[in-house]
């Protein structure tokens, strides 16, 4: 069956087993973005919404066999073990196919950030994903499970650290509130296929707005007023909510209402003449609006302050991204001419520094240290710098100085790591990743990643494989999480602890992989 030319078969096939769906929905995503940007097919578009749908229709179907008629309406729907489990496997799809963010300090910020707002809401028992996709389009989105992406034209497109916060609030509100799960509970068979295409929309709108907004008016053509009417009740709650959130983080509350406001103008100033891709799944109008500004005029309202951490991630994001470096070294040395800041001393270092003009980025670090001397983020890239200059020994100290003063910052610890990893000081590399692993609630995956790489330079092979399972796991790519605990197994002792502590966590990993 060709599911691209015939979604309504996609659907059919989701009542066979869901392997069957995961296979339908993968292979119905890389049509889509295996296609030319603004060149994906309408057949392609509706086998995508069809393939979601397919995975919600499923899901949904084990929902209603096992769950008794009781409780909150949307628990009869899609419990919260569903809807992990659903955020799941789209995570899995994103990481495969859109450009996500891979710089530690950029991932770290990210998470950070978001964390503090979850401790905030009061719902810390839900595992929170916050994620950075490279993409100049302003965006931000939920899905269930706790996965929330934010694009980084949306982080460059806010002036303040407190307005980014107030868009990730919203979409903590979208989790919390349940509003997929609620979507459901309101009819079966309309809210499924809206809820499909609006997951669709929002995968397909990173490789095509038109893409994705065609996708959205396909999908909401049936009973589409109705539709669109629930979301908007949706961001009124998530709005309400999010401002809470950022009230008891201590951000600023009118800082809402400024969101909508430059989403509003950029929207006005779009000159491709598409409403901005945040606004296709987020309905904004004056309404919504006022009453931001009329509750979070209710609260205090904080003074802030230099928001360094946002403003040297921001240029850090514009140096990792760019595709001229020369243009961008005459930009930020414009940005430096109108205002000696911070973030543009960051810039123009990091740009010389990853383009080796040493002398040049040592002149911006002087720049830099006169007037941000003390922010770890500068300290790190001077040990950067120190290194490439060949003065490794002084890089290394000054990094271990930090990692006692923030040890709780992996982008520091993994700067170190690697140079104690050249250096071939393994045991001490060893030890330091091992105290933060142990240390951490949430440690960074990539610690696992790089422990597992230590472990096998110094001949611990079944630890190594050990710790791979552990990365994969917290990609949820729990099969080969289970390979590699079934080659740990093989190095350790029969009926040793080892093994008995391995075949637990190969139990734990089974159980989460889709079958």
């Amino acid at each position: 069956m060709n599911a691209a030319a015939n979604p309504q078969g996609a659907v059919t096939l989701c009542r066979t087993t869901q392997k069957t769906t995961t296979i339908v929905f993968s292979r119905t995503l890389k049509i889509v973005h295996s296609a030319p940007q603004r060149r994906i097919g309408s057949k392609a578009l509706a086998a995508l919404g069809a393939a979601i749908l397919c995975m919600f229709v499923s899901v949904s179907a084990v929902s209603q066999s096992s769950l008794p008629s009781m409780g909150e309406p949307a628990d009869s729907a899609l419990s919260p073990l569903e809807e992990a489990a659903i955020g799941r496997q789209l995570m899995r799809q994103i990481r495969a196919q859109l450009p996500l963010a891979l710089d530690t300090q950029v991932d770290e910020y990210i998470n950070t950030l978001g964390q503090l707002l979850v401790q905030a809401s009061g719902r810390q028992k839900t595992n929170f994903t916050f994620f950075v996709v490279e993409d100049p389009n302003i965006n931000a989105f939920a899905f269930p499970g706790g996965y929330i992406g934010v694009n980084q034209g949306l982080i460059e497109a806010m002036v303040f650290e407190d307005q980014l916060a107030g868009v990730v609030a919203h979409e903590i509100a979208h989790v919390t509130q349940r509003h997929h799960a609620r979507m459901f509970a309101v009819s079966k068979t309309r809210t499924l296929r809206t809820a499909a295409t609006i997951v669709a929309a929002i995968l397909v709108a990173a490789a095509s707005p038109e893409a994705g907004q065609a996708a959205l008016a396909a999908g909401l053509a049936v009973n589409q007023q109705s539709a669109i009417n629930f979301t908007r009740l949706n961001e009124i709650e998530a709005d309400r909510i999010g401002i809470d959130i950022l009230d008891s983080a201590e951000f600023d509350p009118t800082a809402m209402a400024e969101s909508f406001a430059i989403l509003q103008r950029k929207n006005r100033l779009n000159t491709s003449g598409l409403q901005l891709e945040y606004l296709r799944t987020h309905p904004l109008d004056n309404n919504r609006i006022a009453e931001a500004s009329n509750r979070a005029a209710n609260l205090i309202t904080r003074k802030r302050d230099e928001q360094l951490d946002f403003n040297l991630i921001k240029a850090r994001l514009r140096v990792l991204t760019t595709q001229d470096v020369a243009q961008q070294l005459s930009q930020e040395k414009a940005n430096w001419r109108r205002h000696a800041s911070p973030s543009s001393a960051y810039a123009l270092t990091l740009l010389n520094l990853r383009s080796k003009r040493l002398n040049e980025a040592q002149r911006w670090m002087r720049e830099l240290t006169k007037i941000a001397a003390d922010h770890p983020a500068v300290l790190l890239i001077g040990t950067e710098l120190k290194a490439a200059q060949g003065r490794k020994g002084e890089s290394t100290k000054q990094l271990k100085t930090l990692h006692t003063l923030y040890p709780e910052r992996y982008s520091i610890l993994e700067m170190l790591l690697d140079q104690l990893i050249d250096a071939r000081q393994l045991t001490e590399a060893r030890q330091l990743a091992n105290n933060y692993i142990r240390r951490s609630d949430r440690p960074n995956r990539r610690a696992y990643r790089t422990m597992a790489s230590i472990q096998q330079q110094l001949g611990e092979t079944a630890a190594s494989h050990e710790s791979l399972a552990y990365y994969f796991a917290e990609l949820d790519e729990y099969q080969r999480a289970a390979s590699q605990l079934e080659l740990a197994l093989a190095h350790v002792a029969t009926g040793s602890q080892d093994e008995l502590r391995l075949r637990a966590s190969l139990d734990v990993v089974r159980g989460n992989s889709p079958r």
